[in-house]
């Protein structure tokens, strides 16, 4: 059996336990806890939030918010997305606007976008995946995601490998998450695990807070 191929088998079922202090934001079964304004794009199939419009293209950048608010926390989720060429994400200390927008971070995933971290509606880029080749990533297969935020420090990780480390001093520091599938081309993103710990005490990426520090960039 390839390494590759024991990954991903075990990947969805790695989030379907979790220890004490941690808490499953999804249920694997419905939407409670969530909301978006057109939840016609959003449902539950195979213990996964899909986000689709099936054949047709989807109007405008859609969110799903879950209601909880989180300040520092640990974020552990797996991701697939067809086609790898379109393009959601994670937002988190976020808030959504007015008309069905958001504001705030996003972990970013599309082609040429995994592991990026973006400001929605504010910012913009805020630093780039450091792996820009893509060589860590499944395409079109399940991915697993990690968001660290500490203070006015973020770390983002896929599939074991560190993406971004960045000391962000003038960014929110609370808000909400929510999940993305973006505006254009027909897709299906599928959101699996999402277990949350907030004031954590461990890293990402199999790396301890000291070393995660190191890695910052001011």
């Amino acid at each position: 059996m390839s390494k590759l191929f024991f990954f991903l088998t075990v990947l969805p079922v790695f989030f379907s336990s979790f220890s004490y202090g941690e808490t499953a934001l999804f249920n694997g079964k419905d939407l409670k806890g969530w909301q978006a304004q057109d939840m016609s794009y959003w449902s539950v199939i195979d213990g996964g939030i899909v986000g689709t419009a099936g054949k047709n293209k989807i109007k405008g950048n859609q969110f799903l918010w879950h209601e909880k608010e989180v300040r520092d926390f640990y974020l552990a989720l797996s991701v697939r997305q067809v086609p790898f060429a379109a393009n959601a994400g994670i937002q988190f200390r976020s808030q959504p606007r007015a008309g069905g927008s958001a504001f705030g971070y996003q972990a970013d995933v599309g082609k040429g976008w995994w592991g990026t971290l973006y400001h929605e509606h504010g910012r913009g880029i805020l630093a780039k995946s450091m792996d820009a080749g893509g060589e860590h990533l499944n395409q079109e297969g399940w991915n697993q995601y990690e968001i660290l935020a500490m203070g006015p420090d973020i770390w983002l990780s896929i599939n074991g490998t560190i993406t971004v480390a960045l000391h962000d001093p003038k960014g929110e520091r609370s808000g909400r998450i929510a999940l993305q599938v973006h505006s254009g081309m027909p897709q299906r993103v599928e959101y699996k695990g999402l277990i949350l710990t907030e004031n954590p005490k461990g890293g990402i990426a199999d790396l301890d807070q000291n070393s995660l520090r190191a890695l910052l960039q001011k």
